[in-house]
């Protein structure tokens, strides 16, 4: 069979290579039809031949890419990453969708609290992880105390960053950094921008790692600090992560934490790295995704 997979970008490359290595019976090709006009003629040439088109990123309003699929009839398969959620909840409260594409698509997503709320709309969407871990590091020892988090560009606010400079104000003694962003006004002495960072290489030189975006799907950042066995924090409930529900919450906890690692008690997580191996590994991810896309 012929896949296409269209949408995001970033997923897409990766996932059609890893996907084409790892299930030679078929073809996965990725068409960036958001950005490349080249991208969006080839797709539209080869839809005649196509037999599944896989959209990274869903939506029920759809592009000219996923019109054009639904229109021919095509096996639609939508994958939920994140924020993509939120734009379709507001497009079926607005009654702004194409009832052909919501209805002729199935829909898979990476973790429970998306899927129910899908659910509240009326898509049941199955549960398939996209993040196919597959680098296994040695853990580090924790050295120095320094607290690390990911803001993305031009969505500061979202990603957290004002709860996390009140953190860095209320822990003046310790090391905040920022992955993702190179600068931003008025940041406390104590918080440095890294800009754009290898994150395995600098969570092996984190002590904590704060997620703590608006809303979220399951952020690959998670799952790779576990993989390192760092302390996690988190506004989502996940394994092996100290989930924190206001910001009152998250101080209080990381309080505690800093404690334990002043009094030399705090040890690499090895239950979460062995849990991150076995649930997130390359050949289990992909075997799924093959399955849940083919199903």
């Amino acid at each position: 069979m012929k896949i296409a997979i269209i949408g995001n970008s970033h997923f897409g490359t990766i996932l059609a290579k890893q996907l084409s290595k790892f299930d030679t019976e078929n073809e996965y090709v990725f068409y960036n039809t958001y950005e490349s006009t080249i991208d969006k003629v080839k797709y539209i040439i080869n839809l005649l031949h196509i037999d599944i088109v896989y959209c990274l990123s869903a939506s029920i309003r759809g592009g000219l890419a996923l019109k054009l699929a639904s229109f021919s009839g095509k096996k639609i398969v939508q994958h939920f990453i994140g924020s993509d959620v939120l734009t379709v909840i507001e497009d079926y409260n607005n009654k702004v969708y194409s009832s052909d594409l919501l209805n002729n698509s199935s829909y898979l997503c990476e973790i429970d609290w998306i899927q129910d709320e899908l659910k509240e709309i009326g898509i049941n969407a199955e549960i398939v992880s996209i993040m196919a871990y597959e680098e296994k590091n040695e853990p580090k020892e924790f050295i120095n105390f320094s607290v690390l988090t990911y803001i993305g560009q031009n969505r500061a606010e979202f990603y957290g960053i004002n709860s996390f400079i009140k953190l860095a104000n209320d822990f003046p003694d310790v090391v905040f950094k920022i992955a993702g962003i190179e600068s931003y006004p008025n940041l406390p002495v104590n918080i440095k921008c890294l800009g754009w960072v290898n994150m395995i290489e600098e969570l092996q030189k984190s002590t904590i790692f704060i997620r703590n975006a608006e809303h979220d799907g399951l952020g690959f950042s998670i799952i790779e600090a576990l993989s390192v066995g760092r302390q996690v924090f988190y506004n989502y409930n996940f394994p092996y992560i100290h989930y924190f529900k206001s910001y009152n919450d998250l101080s209080t906890k990381l309080k505690l934490v800093f404690m334990r690692f002043k009094e030399n008690k705090l040890k690499i997580n090895f239950e979460a790295i062995e849990y991150i191996h076995k649930e997130f590994n390359k050949e289990k991810v992909l075997k799924n995704l093959v399955l849940a896309i083919q199903k």
